[in-house]
């Protein structure tokens, strides 16, 4: 447990130190910002502009912050050759991942807190949206994020950064998509289509369980079934994301 620790501080500090991270980061703070002058050209709005398009930037940049630091941190320990000095210590291959993702993990949870405060504070200039739901939209966000790092982590471990990140959006994209994929493949009259989208459906993750905006931008009441089924979801698609990703990395030669 403290080698993974150690290895999450280290791939933490790395993160801070990203001027591509800060840089992302201020872009989602000025855009949120821009929000709130949208806001006001909407009449009888109730900051609904500002919760609902402000939601909508945490979402997309901090899963782009998660795809460029997840291959990041497997690919920048290859190329610079310090992967090879932590494997040849007692680090295991599986604590080394670990220890990555939860370093991951760490800083997707500052950065998404950092960007839902600044979304907070100014809403609130406009109405203060429902705290409860409010942290729950977030909170699903960041639960999201983790799932797509196990994602990137995954393809990271058996092929180069520019793929592993194109991948990873692929299946970022597709993953909101696969429900209404289904759908389509469902009214198709041509079954190849149909078993295609069925397999995507079932084989992709449903990232679509995770956005919870519309609890927050209606302020409609928390659905606490759904959350479990969620997370639960997002656990397990998660957990055999890691451990396939393990089995490729531990069989992968770095010579």
């Amino acid at each position: 447990m403290k080698r993974i620790l150690a290895i999450a501080g280290v791939t933490w500090r790395e993160a801070v130190r990203n001027r591509v991270l800060y840089s992302l980061l201020f872009f989602v703070v000025l855009l949120v910002v821009i929000t709130a002058v949208l806001d006001q050209m909407t009449m009888g709005q109730n900051g609904r502009v500002v919760l609902n398009l402000g939601l909508a930037l945490i979402h997309v940049f901090g899963a782009l912050i998660t795809i460029f630091l997840g291959v990041a941190v497997i690919s920048r320990e290859i190329s610079r050759k310090t992967l090879y000095v932590v494997l040849a210590k007692p680090v295991g291959r599986t604590a080394f991942l670990a220890g990555k993702y939860v370093g991951l993990l760490a800083t997707q949870a500052v950065l998404v807190g950092v960007m839902g405060l600044c979304l907070l504070v100014v809403s609130s200039v406009f109405q203060a949206p429902p705290l409860a739901q409010y942290a729950y939209s977030v909170s699903m966000v960041w639960v999201e994020l983790a799932l797509i790092s196990a994602v990137a982590l995954l393809f990271a471990s058996f092929t180069g950064p520019f793929l592993s990140g194109m991948f990873t959006l692929g299946v970022f994209v597709i993953g909101h998509l696969t429900q209404g994929l289904r759908e389509l493949g469902a009214q198709s009259d041509s079954g190849f289509v149909e078993g295609l989208t069925t397999v995507l459906y079932y084989l992709l993750p449903n990232l679509e369980l995770f956005n919870r905006k519309l609890e927050v931008t209606y302020r409609l009441p928390i659905d606490w079934g759904h959350t479990g089924y969620a997370l639960a979801y997002g656990l397990g698609y998660g957990g055999m994301l890691f451990a396939v990703t393990g089995i490729i990395f531990s069989r992968r030669d770095f010579r």
